[in-house]
């Protein structure tokens, strides 16, 4: 009986702890990677600007090929939009629409994972030279969930790789496309 009160009493102050520290820990979590391309920001910026594009670059596509993509909206701009749906838990369902727009400089896009929260993906556009940087930001909010607030300290891990990933992947087909371009005799 002794132990079963002295294991009561630990495991009560453990939860404790885990409240105490989950207020103290930030309600709210960023991620950010960025690289430089080759290219204008007038060549980068069409590749960010639909979900159709971003589609084709996007760490996650390859991941599951099993998984269901839907796009609505327009092609490009405000409101183009996609909702995916898939069985692999590193891809999982949601969507994400484009919410601001701002032609060579800004695309932010709001991302909604269903049960597991939603965030703030902005694609921030700055020229260096003949060149452009690409930064790659995510935002969550976590408000008062003590859960999402430790999940929050393990976010940067879990997709920072992902978005290194998906950015080569941009640059590649971004700088490719062009060296393809000059090499082709105009016709």
């Amino acid at each position: 009986m002794a132990f079963a009160r002295l294991a009561f009493r630990v495991l009560f102050i453990l939860l404790i702890l885990f409240a105490v520290i989950g207020l103290l820990l930030p309600s709210s979590t960023a991620v950010e990677r960025s690289i430089v391309i080759d290219a204008p920001a007038s060549e980068v910026f069409p590749h960010l600007n639909g979900m159709r594009a971003f589609h084709a670059w996007s760490p996650w596509s390859a991941i599951d090929p099993q998984t269901v993509y839907e796009f609505s909206g327009p092609e490009q701009g405000v409101g183009s939009r996609m909702n995916w749906y898939s069985g692999d838990q590193q891809v999982g369902q949601g969507s994400q629409e484009i919410t601001l727009s701002l032609p060579d400089r800004e695309v932010e896009t709001r991302l909604e994972f269903g049960d597991k929260g939603d965030g703030i993906a902005t694609f921030i556009l700055h020229p260096e030279g003949d060149a452009t940087r690409v930064r790659w930001q995510l935002r969550t909010e976590c408000g008062w969930d003590l859960f999402s607030r430790y999940v929050g300290l393990m976010l940067d891990g879990i997709i920072g790789a992902q978005y290194d990933k998906g950015l080569r992947d941009l640059k590649a087909r971004i700088e490719n496309r062009l060296q393809r371009a000059e090499r082709e005799p105009a016709t």
